[in-house]
């Protein structure tokens, strides 16, 4: 079992079809695996074994799908690193995973540049695309140096596959330590929930440093499909790649909707009529929003997932499309290939329609964290994976997100779950996005702030807000202050970081 396998058989099964399109690029499955052999064979001859770490820095190009099998289909584990941090966190990171080459976008030269100094382990590197510079090598030659033939390397489902950075919403990241088993367990339940097939094609906008990696790329092409890749998001390329491409299967974040698509005219004038499934997972799916997805996609079965990059993703839970009214707000039933329980702080279970911290065990939970063995230690405790989310469940086994439990905000004596404010508030008419948080306080403990994104076109005051807050909650949950904001910070895969609100925020006090 490993994911260097997908190219390979596909390359047997449909020798012939398309695999990859990047802009004017178009790979068959054919090409695709022999470059993908080629850029293994090429590792193997730098000295690249099995178990070596090999880091990526780059936004979604085909190279980042080329080395994701290649480095699997020679048991060496593939590092692409979250692009969208401070050159420190990446240098930083990139030392945690050992990595000893480096491929990266010229559009990150300067950064590299930067870093390079304190980047002591890395002995090769490989740039992708245009003029290397000093001792890079051009990464189109770096892969032409290497035979076609399949890698005579023996790769087991237990080997380590890849590392992810964790969602980092709380601060620096750490690097989840992803096993081939892991990631195909993942795939396998993407593909039966959403019926992924050949006969699919599928656009991949969210990026490949994410866990997005095994529910989009690698389960489109365990199908068999053929992907759509998009170097990064905008609105109107992303809605004329699904007209012009026929797109079957959508995957996107709900806050790319909100805040790019459906505010953009030239997006929306797409006939987008033809899609067949539309997923989205890691940020809330009001009804509003599923309505005009509805609109646009009036085909198209509707799925929301929820996970987490310690559990391989989003398959911890599915809401199907058969459920999305009269289950609206739920984020779905547990997948079967997990055990999963909902404890107080304790670790006791709780009763039903209590909110618990979700526990899980099962065959994509991860290992834990490379090099952080006390933090794995408290996370992955007596085997189940503490994930830090509270939730509650109702009397049909489906579960309904509650908070983080380090967004708990402690005031007055009692706790009050951000998440429960936030819906309460985002019933005002003219609010699109909230996001609510705890500050220290010195006679409360933590005082409750709300930022808040309005919807176009939309003037409100923070006086009208305080005065809503008055009419739909009690005293201690209501927000004493409201700020402003064009656009939430958010991290990649839609997760708002609210550490850098409540830095912007006590800063600014």
């Amino acid at each position: 079992m490993s994911i260097g396998n997908i190219v390979s058989r596909n390359a047997m099964r449909f020798p012939d079809r398309e695999a990859l399109v990047f802009e004017d690029q178009r790979t068959t499955w054919t090409q695709l695996n022999e470059r993908v052999n080629r850029l293994a064979d090429a590792f193997l001859s730098l000295g690249v074994k099995k178990g070596d770490k090999v880091a990526m820095l780059s936004e979604n190009v085909p190279a980042m799908v080329e080395a994701n099998y290649a480095l699997a289909k020679i048991g060496a584990v593939y590092f692409p690193v979250k692009t969208r941090l401070f050159p420190e966190d990446v240098q930083y990171l990139i030392d945690l995973s050992d990595a000893t080459v480096l491929l990266f976008h010229e559009e990150f030269l300067p950064m590299v540049e930067q870093i390079r100094p304190g980047l002591k382990k890395i002995g090769t590197f490989i740039q992708i695309g245009g003029v290397p510079e000093g001792d890079a090598t051009d990464y189109e030659t770096f892969l032409s140096s290497g035979q076609a033939r399949e890698p005579d390397v023996e790769v087991s489902s237990d080997d380590l596959y890849i590392f992810l950075c964790t969602g980092g919403t709380t601060g620096v990241s750490k690097l989840a330590m992803l096993t081939h088993a892991n990631a195909m367990w993942a795939v396998y339940s993407t593909v039966g929930n959403m019926n992924l097939t050949e006969k699919d094609v599928g656009l991949q906008v969210l990026p490949l440093f994410h866990v997005i990696i095994n529910n989009c790329l690698n389960s489109l092409m365990a199908a068999g499909a053929k992907v759509v890749l998009q170097h990064r998001f905008d609105a109107v390329q992303y809605m004329r790649n699904v007209h012009d491409e026929k797109v079957t299967v959508a995957m996107v974040v709900p806050p790319f909707l909100f805040s790019w698509i459906m505010a953009v005219p030239e997006a929306i004038a797409y006939d987008i009529t033809h899609v067949r499934a539309f997923a989205t997972a890691a940020a809330t799916f009001p009804r509003d929003l599923k309505e005009s997805v509805r609109k646009y996609m009036p085909k198209a079965d509707l799925f929301y997932s929820y996970g987490l990059t310690e559990a391989s993703g989003g398959t911890v839970t599915v809401l199907p499309p058969s459920r999305q009214i009269d289950k609206d707000g739920s984020i779905g039933v547990v997948s079967t290939i997990l055990d999963y329980r909902i404890a107080d702080a304790q670790g006791n279970p709780v009763r039903k329609g209590e909110a618990g911290e979700l526990l899980l065990k099962g065959p994509c939970v991860v290992p834990g964290y490379y090099r952080r063995e006390d933090e794995t230690k408290i996370t992955f405790d007596k085997g189940w994976l503490h994930t830090g989310d509270v939730v509650r469940e109702d009397e049909d086994g489906f579960l309904y997100f509650v908070d983080r439990s380090k967004d708990m905000i402690k005031t007055g004596g009692e706790n009050v779950f951000a998440k429960e404010v936030e819906d309460a508030m985002l019933t005002h008419p003219k609010i699109q996005e909230i996001a609510v948080f705890g500050l220290p306080d010195p006679k409360w403990g933590e005082k409750i702030h709300a930022a808040v994104v309005l919807k176009p076109g939309e003037e409100v005051t923070e006086d009208d807000l305080l005065a809503y807050a008055r009419e739909k909650l009690p005293g201690y949950k209501r927000p004493k202050v409201f700020c402003f904001l064009d656009v939430l910070p958010r991290n990649p895969s839609g997760k708002v970081l609210k550490y850098k609100l409540r830095e912007e925020d006590a800063g600014s006090k």
